[in-house]
């Protein structure tokens, strides 16, 4: 009885979240398909952990945490590939996307895309999700220092890359 209530719960908070968590993990990765990727690797780890989470607070912030690391811990493998295409595929969820000038959107999107994962995702914890220092280290389980000069290198790059 007690593993159905558990079981019936877990798929009301997938089900909630799966849309916030698919956009969060997009705005880490970059790419629509390994978004869908990572919100199922979360889900999973949630999954087997559902009886010994704390249910009343910050599931969102953990499950964000999870697609954050499995997004870096992807990326560490020496056997991790990234098959890149000639040509990207329209993304289907064009009403997700910020409206920013298409310009600036053409030209940040593949300098985004060629930083480290680490530093793409200290950006996005701190500029698109408007976390603090404090906070992006938390999420990313490191220090402080670590995000500013993450910050640093990442924005240093980004200059160098894109020109407006």
């Amino acid at each position: 009885m007690e593993s159905r209530r558990n079981e019936a719960e877990f798929e009301r908070f997938a089900r909630t979240i799966r849309r916030w968590l698919r956009r969060e993990a997009y705005d880490v990765c970059g790419d629509w398909h390994e978004a869908d990727d990572l919100v199922q690797v979360a889900l999973y780890q949630i999954y087997r952990n559902w009886s010994r989470l704390d249910r009343r607070d910050g599931l969102g912030a953990y499950a964000r945490r999870v697609v954050v690391h499995s997004f870096i811990s992807e990326r560490r493998r020496k056997r991790w590939r990234h098959e890149v295409l000639a040509l990207e595929a329209v993304e289907t969820e064009q009403s997700a996307a910020p409206q920013v000038d298409v310009d600036v959107r053409v030209a940040l999107l593949p300098a985004l895309k060629r930083l480290g994962s680490r530093q793409r995702a200290v950006l996005t914890l701190r500029f698109l999700r408007d976390l603090s220092v404090e906070e992006t280290a938390r999420e990313l389980g490191c220090a402080t220092s670590t995000v500013t000069s993450q910050t640093v290198r990442a924005l240093n790059t980004l200059r160098r890359d894109v020109e407006f």
